[in-house]
Order: C-alpha cells, then sequence, then structure tokens
C-alpha cells in the first residue's frame, strides 16, 4: 500500500511539474473602448485584441486586458504598470519610450465627424480656425491639430466628443473611420445618425495601429521580439487574413 501512495505521489508531483512548465505565459496589456478594435464586449468588435491574442498565442503567450479610459490606458502602459497597450500609431514622441511591433496590425483613416447643419467644410487646416474642435486626451489626432494652431478642447472618451456634437457644443471632431461610424450607431437613434456628416477629406495620411511596450519595462524587448514573431507566423500561415475577413461581416 505504501509503494502504491509513494508511486501515486510520485507520478502526481511529475504531472504537476509537467503542467507548469507546459503552461502558457500570462501578458496583461491595458486598453481602452475603441470599438471595432478593442471593446470590453466582443460584440461591439475587438479586431486588435483578436490579431494580438493570435500572434501571442504562436509563441505560447496567453492575453488579458485591462479597460480604462485612455490617457490611463497610456500612463500604466508607459510606467511599466502593464505588458503594454494597442492599438497606436507611432509618433516621434511615442517611439522615444515605447517599442513598437514591427509591422502595423491594422489600419485606418482619420476624417472628421460633424453635423450636417453646422455647414463644415474645409481644404487646410487655416480653414479650421473657425470651428470648435474636439478630441480625446493622448490621441495623436487632438496633438497633431494643436500643432498645427488650432484650439482644441479634450475629453477622456470619443462618446463624450459625439455627443458634445449632437448637443452643439463643439462643431467636429476627428475620428478613426471605422471607430466613428460604429460610435454613432452605438450611441444614436436613426434619426440622430441622420444628422450626422462624415468628411471623406483625411485629417493626415492613412496610419497604421501597432502593439507597443514602453522601453522601462524589464522585458519590454523579449515581448517585442515574442509578438513580432508570433504576427509573422499568423499572416504566414493565412489566420490574419481570416480574422480580418471575419471582421468584416
Amino acid at each position: 500500500m505504501k509503494k502504491l501512495l509513494v508511486v501515486f505521489l510520485s507520478s502526481l508531483s511529475f504531472l504537476l511539474l509537467l503542467s507548469s512548465v507546459e503552461a502558457n505565459e500570462t501578458v496583461r496589456l491595458s486598453v481602452g473602448e475603441w470599438a471595432p478594435y478593442t471593446s470590453a464586449d466582443a460584440k461591439n468588435g475587438q479586431l486588435a485584441q483578436n490579431i494580438v491574442n493570435a500572434a501571442f498565442k504562436h509563441e505560447n503567450i496567453d492575453v488579458v486586458y485591462e479597460f480604462n479610459g485612455w490617457q490611463k490606458t497610456y500612463e500604466d502602459a508607459l510606467e511599466a504598470k502593464s505588458e503594454g497597450t494597442t492599438p497606436w500609431s507611432k509618433t516621434k514622441e511615442r517611439t522615444k519610450v515605447f517599442h513598437f511591433s514591427k509591422l502595423p496590425i491594422a489600419k485606418s483613416k482619420t476624417v472628421f465627424f460633424s453635423l450636417k447643419k453646422t455647414g463644415f467644410s474645409w481644404e487646410n487646416y487655416e480653414d479650421l480656425k473657425k470651428y470648435k474642435i474636439g478630441d480625446v486626451k493622448g490621441f495623436k489626432s487632438g496633438k497633431f491639430l494643436k500643432d498645427k494652431g488650432l484650439d482644441v478642447s479634450l475629453e477622456d472618451t470619443e462618446e463624450q466628443n459625439m455627443r458634445k456634437i449632437l448637443s452643439g457644443e463643439i462643431d467636429v471632431t476627428a475620428s478613426s473611420l471605422l471607430v466613428g461610424n460604429k460610435l454613432l450607431k452605438t450611441l444614436f437613434t436613426a434619426e440622430e445618425v441622420s444628422q450626422f456628416a462624415i468628411h471623406d477629406k483625411a485629417v493626415y495620411p492613412e496610419t497604421g495601429f501597432y502593439y507597443i511596450i514602453s522601453k522601462k519595462h524589464p522585458r519590454g524587448e523579449a515581448l517585442i521580439k515574442a509578438f513580432d514573431k508570433g504576427f509573422f507566423k499568423l499572416i504566414k500561415s493565412g489566420e490574419f487574413v481570416k480574422i480580418m475577413k471575419s471582421s468584416m461581416k
């Protein structure tokens, strides 16, 4: 009986050791609501999350997400309180403090949203000076417009700016074409949505979105390399195209 017990305990210890060795590592990413790229609710769309999940999975790494406002999301990632964030575009300031994935995980066109009755139109940035512009804290578009000498009021979320447009508090806001469209359909009735105008002219050239991790993070270089390796496998396997196609449905 004792021999059987010893054999059993030895086998159990071995299996526990084996499972601990084979268990995937888990990383935590800080993100904000930005459907259809990131969302706490899968029905809203999680394109960026799905791509990041799949890329890391190829390297036996699981991902969990912590949702906050975008300003806090950025600050947590910058101070290495998380294993990075997504999806972020490149700027000179960000490349100084973050490691960026080699390739963008997605691309997007940023355009202006306004009410039709505002009569908003623009050809150059000088034309924008007569409008009340809203944007989001920490977003590239807000800084870009401020650097053009424009007066831009900043909020914590894009939802706040869309509501401020409808109430007349601001005239216009910049948003990703996909994100802005999703927000309108989520926030407002069909009658309210019909009052909005989406302007085709890009605020700035189309940009790519990346997975980024702070250069302060002790494993920053290792994790960005792991992501890049997994992302290349994702593309080569054809999974990337499948994820993109499924997100368009």
